[in-house]
């Protein structure tokens, strides 16, 4: 057990590492800038226990203030550190010099002061410091660093400054004797379940190059590659080396083998797939495009040359990062299957402005990311599953007003944060990413369909209707759409020049809702900004393109079986000019609300009102049947 000082806590890394370090019988000491921040950070991660119980307890400071900025009596605290681990600094490639010497040197300075404070006075047992693989320092040149104090003259504000804070800081623990372990970190992505990747400064500038069409030729090919590593290893690396009782200074990376990880040219073609746009058709020097976005006319891509350099073609020493690991027995290679998650939640973020979802966690159910709020409760989980030009977030406020049932919102393929399922047959894609989806789920579930999510969901029904307690419609798609969404082409082509006019009119005139004034502001942004991505949008011009197809409208004999008619219901918006009931539905309980096709959107109070009828119905009489 050990008291932990930490800086960057509520940053990416130091979100994570904080969930390690709660989990040990450690108590924490996090510096932070903002409350709110962190409170923030405890709900997403779920550490709101351990902060209330005292395991985690936040001070208000700022790393290049004197002193740190904190106050008498947080100062005090502090100095009672037996682990200092220092992960601040912003993730922020453009930085200019000053702001770039106030993050890194001269909050390297505070902290020294600090440490040296604490060995001299009750002995510190070790400071890690993480950095970024792109230092030249190590434990062999950091006594002799004046041919690379020179070197760096050329590189950019941010890397000189955090590579000088690295070299102040060994020397500094070694002139006070305290132990020092410096973490290079490789790019990091998102952990190695879901892909989470908050921080799109990394990789995300590859991806929103990639989503722009301005990839064609890859930067190194296949002689070079990225070096990466999951925020929740690097978290679990960082936490058992805090518990290293006789710690040896020592600098670790923290990246896969080179022979292990995808080269350039892989890693352009895997995210050509996965944002659906043409794959690369060659490469280039690192060094002459560095050149080019260099010049006035590169300057206008948007893309900063600063992000190339951590395009290498060389190897790194990783033994004594293996020693650790494998001494803890820790994870060490990157999740291939959840790189594809990675690129399209970065993709999501690049194009959303608004991120915030709340007590909804980002999570994982099979091949789809998913939004979800757990409760401890018998009541079946509720699932919901949207439609199309829609998304896991568009159904949040219809979520919220079931707070006694664990929820779930999912992206279909190819939606919001996930990766398209890459059939050829559009339909069966969807059915399997969701039906694989379903069975995570321990128990029976509730279904929630909205429009093409009911068509959907009837269709999991047919597969697998033991997974399901119960099963609702809303406004669900049981016939095809108009003909004009024929060819996936145009409607591609529609789709990206879509203006907010345009789009309110075109919603108005499919009857998906009744009056200019019924549409949701927050929709609006959500469609238009999705439609930026062009695997959104390509994926909403494939899906109606299929949906008008008669074909894909054929049920099995499943629907009329006694058990559907039991456990199934349609809420049906009266309003709705565009599609009608089919007649082998007529026999489902319904309730009709008067309203247009998107009412769970537009009227979720009211939505969920009628949902919650039909589910106290359906559990009535299956109470009787099993009584």
């Amino acid at each position: 057990m050990a008291h932990i000082l930490i800086t960057g806590g509520t940053g990416f890394i130091g979100m994570h590492t904080l969930q390690q370090l709660s989990r040990e019988e450690h108590t924490v000491t996090v510096l932070v800038r903002s409350l709110k921040k962190w409170e923030q950070i405890c709900r997403q991660m779920n550490l709101e226990t351990a902060w209330h119980t005292g395991k985690l307890t936040p001070i208000i400071g700022d790393l290049s203030a004197p002193a740190l900025g904190l106050s008498s009596s947080d100062r005090k605290r502090v100095e009672t550190a037996d682990v200092v681990i220092h992960a601040g600094g912003p993730m922020d490639i453009l930085l200019g010099e000053e702001e770039a010497r106030d993050a890194f040197l001269q909050a390297a300075e505070e902290m020294l002061t600090l440490a040296a404070h604490i060995h001299a006075s009750k002995g510190l047992r070790h400071f890690i410091h993480l950095v970024g693989f792109k230092s030249p320092f190590n434990h062999h040149n950091w006594n002799a660093p004046e041919p690379v104090i020179a070197h760096l003259e050329q590189a950019p504000p941010y890397e000189r400054m955090k590579f000088l804070a690295d070299l102040r800081i060994r020397q500094g623990a070694h002139k006070e004797g305290f132990p020092l372990s410096v973490i290079h970190l490789s790019v990091v992505i998102g952990d190695s379940a879901h892909g989470d990747t908050p921080q799109t400064g990394g990789l995300g500038i590859l991806v929103a190059s990639t989503a722009r069409k301005l990839m064609g030729l890859i930067p190194g090919g296949k002689s070079h590659w990225l070096p990466m590593v999951h925020v929740d290893h690097a978290a679990e690396f960082i936490s058992v080396l805090a518990k290293e009782t006789q710690p040896v200074s020592e600098t670790y990376y923290l990246m896969d083998e080179r022979q292990q990880s995808p080269t350039m040219m892989e890693l352009g073609t895997d995210m050509a797939k996965e944002l659906r746009v043409r794959k690369p058709w060659g490469s280039i020097s690192p060094a002459w495009l560095s050149g080019i976005l260099g010049t006035p006319m590169g300057r206008k891509l948007g893309i900063p040359k600063e992000s190339l350099d951590f395009i290498v073609d060389v190897d790194y020493p990783l033994d004594t990062t293996r020693a650790i690991q494998q001494k803890h027995g820790l994870t060490q290679a990157v999740n291939t299957d959840v790189l594809p998650f990675v690129i399209t939640d970065l993709d999501y973020r690049i194009a959303h402005s608004r991120m915030d979802t709340g007590i909804y966690v980002r999570s994982r159910r099979g091949p789809l990311a998913t939004l979800e709020r757990r409760v401890e409760n018998e009541n079946p989980p509720m699932v919901f599953v949207h439609g199309t030009l829609s998304g896991a977030d568009c159904l949040i406020p219809l979520a919220e007003q079931f707070p006694e049932s664990s929820v779930c919102l999912v992206d279909l393929p190819g939606f919001g944060r996930s990766p398209y399922h890459h059939q050829e047959d559009i339909l069966e894609g969807h059915i399997e990413s969701l039906v694989q989806a379903i069975q995570t789920f321990e128990t029976p579930i509730n279904l929630v369909g909205h429009s093409f999510g009911g068509l959907l969901a009837v269709k999991v029904w047919e597969r697998v209707p033991e997974r399901l307690s119960s099963l609702h419609l809303l406004q669900p798609v049981f016939h095809p759409a108009p003909r004009r969404y024929r060819s996936v082409r145009i409607t591609e082509s529609v789709l990206g020049r879509l203006s907010e006019s345009g789009l309110r009119k075109q919603l108005l005139s499919q009857t998906c809702f009744e009056n200019m004034e019924e549409i949701p502001p927050a929709y609006i942004t959500y469609v238009l900004e999705g439609l930026r991505s062009p695997r959104i949008r390509k994926t909403n011009a494939e899906t109606l393109g299929m949906l008008t197809r008669a074909d894909n409208f054929r049920f099995t004999s499943e629907i009329s079986g006694p058990s559907f008619k039991e456990k199934a219901s349609i809420v049906w918006g009266m309003k709705d000019k565009l599609y009608k009931l089919p007649e082998p539905f007529h026999g489902l309980r319904t309730l009709h609300i008067p309203a247009a096709h998107h009412f769970p959107i537009s009227q979720p109070k009211q939505t969920a009102h009628l949902l919650k009828q039909h589910i106290e119905q359906i559990a009535d009489v299956l109470s009787g049947s099993v009584k």
